[in-house]
């Protein structure tokens, strides 16, 4: 569970905010996101989820029971849903 987590992270914040970063650089000048993809939703939900995986592990005394692990399961199938939705239906 926690390198499945831990590897999201790292793609998203390095994987992509490191080229970002590269990038403006190269330029002198900010990097800009196209705003027809908004990616501030997926990001504020991925913060959330590592709030929410990290207070559930500390609350079963940092084990991860079968519970916890269908908790977890759910979680990411609710994840998964909500960008598929938002992917093919715009708001």
């Amino acid at each position: 569970v926690a390198n499945v987590l831990g590897s999201n992270v790292f793609n998203i914040f390095l994987g992509l905010g490191l080229p970002w970063c590269l990038k403006a650089l190269a330029d002198g000048k900010p990097f800009m996101l196209d705003p027809t993809e908004p990616i501030l939703p997926s990001i504020l939900l991925l913060l959330i989820y590592c709030a929410v995986f990290i207070a559930l592990i500390h609350m079963n005394g940092w084990a991860l029971s079968t519970c916890l692990g269908y908790q977890f399961f759910g979680l990411h199938l609710a994840f998964v849903v909500w960008s598929a939705v938002s992917f093919y239906v715009s708001f």
